[in-house]
């Protein structure tokens, strides 16, 4: 199952010492100081991915619904079936603002910024997957043993070849190599020359991954469509940062002939050995969209979107992401046969935003303070020795 997002609220703010600027000739612009456009595709792609996999995506979801959704859901299924492509967003949008909120910051913050983004929320996801499992399941599936849910705290589950407990999980081990291969580059320290070469290397690193598939350990870390896309993003934050140029269109244009090579595969192998009836065609146009978006926000088209709510809607992508799926499901195995198809279906969507609302004020930031706290606690002696 696909489904992403892990950036926080906190991402998209940008401080002022990290303004971007345009290019040395061009005349400099005051920056926004939140970019909300970026909010409103994350919300967007977030809602795409929970209408795919509550009415998109049939093998998985019979077993729900009690029937297939393309059935069930004969109009809104030739739509909700793409909802899937917003991961690409997600993928893209990870590019540009892990960049951003890098910029000016030493490999040990940015690794701490990240643990205390991704780790909290993903915890308590964690528990409350493992007890729908136990409590709630769906009679039909094999849950993950107690083994494979431990392994899931390490997030590493994908190389100890673990069950996620959470199909959407995958996507974290996708962010994951993302940050590790970039803080490469964030230990030399990050600038425009350095993180575009950075880009062109990974690029052409997963051009050779698709060639020959002897190299397993680079394959972890330069997986064709995901590097693209990633990729893609960067460069349309260096313009958003520095200003186009010729050497980033070229770079952009590089991500997307990668990115649509592997999607177009990707999606004739899902029509013809995975049974499910999308045009590769209309996925590509769908995720070249998703690049002109983006590169409005680069170019400072969108600065007009500018509503405070996309903020709090903003910090709310990453606990729907993780708690969506299988909460969703074992609530539509309840209520749909007591309340109907489109009561359940609008019931489990606001109960989870509610949810995900809860978590986030009250499991969430309450678990990032405290370990923010610690952490700095903890540091301090070890600085005050060192310099001893």
């Amino acid at each position: 199952m696909q489904t992403r997002p892990t950036l926080s609220q906190s991402d998209l703010v940008i401080p002022p010492q990290l303004q971007p600027t345009k290019a040395p000739a061009a005349e400099p612009r005051k920056a926004p100081s939140r970019l909300y456009a970026l909010d409103a595709l994350r919300v967007v792609a977030a809602l795409a991915v929970m209408a795919f996999h509550f009415t998109g995506v049939d093998a998985a979801t019979k077993a729900n619904w009690g029937q297939n959704p393309k059935e069930l859901f004969p109009w809104l299924f030739p739509v909700t079936s793409y909802g899937s492509y917003g991961v690409q967003l997600f993928f893209i949008i990870s590019g540009f603002v892990i960049c951003l909120s890098a910029w000016g910051r030493t490999p040990g913050q940015f690794v701490r910024a990240r643990f205390l983004r991704l780790f909290p929320a993903y915890w308590f996801s964690i528990v409350v997957a493992f007890v729908v499992w136990r409590a709630l399941p769906d009679g039909q599936r094999r849950g993950p043993s107690v083994s494979d849910s431990l392994t899931n705290l390490t997030m590493l589950q994908v190389p100890l070849s673990a069950q996620h407990l959470v199909g959407a999980y995958w996507t974290l081990w996708v962010e994951l190599t993302f940050y590790l291969v970039f803080l490469l580059v964030i230990w030399k320290g990050l600038d425009y020359r350095r993180v575009s070469v950075f880009c062109w290397v990974w690029l052409l690193a997963c051009v050779l991954v698709e060639k020959d598939a002897n190299i397993p350990l680079v394959g972890i870390f330069a997986q064709p469509l995901n590097t693209a896309l990633f990729v893609g993003g960067i460069a349309m934050y260096l313009m958003y940062r520095f200003g186009p140029d010729l050497k980033l269109w070229g770079l952009l244009a590089a991500s997307w002939l990668v990115m649509q090579s592997d999607l177009v595969e990707h999606a004739d192998h899902l029509r013809h050995d995975k049974g499910m009836d999308r045009d590769p065609y209309v996925a590509l146009a769908l995720v070249t969209l998703f690049y002109l978006l983006v590169l409005a926000v680069a170019l400072r088209k969108l600065e007009w979107v500018s509503w405070k709510w996309l903020a709090t809607a903003g910090a709310l992508v990453y606990p729907l992401y993780l708690l969506h799926e299988e909460l969703g499901w074992a609530m539509i195995r309840k209520l749909s046969g007591h309340l109907g198809i489109w009561p359940t279906l609008l019931v489990t969507v606001v109960s989870l935003i509610v949810g995900s609302w809860l978590a986030h004020r009250f499991v969430e930031r309450p678990a990032q303070r405290w370990l923010r706290s610690a952490l700095a606690k903890e540091s301090g002696p070890r600085v005050e020795r060192a310099e001893g």
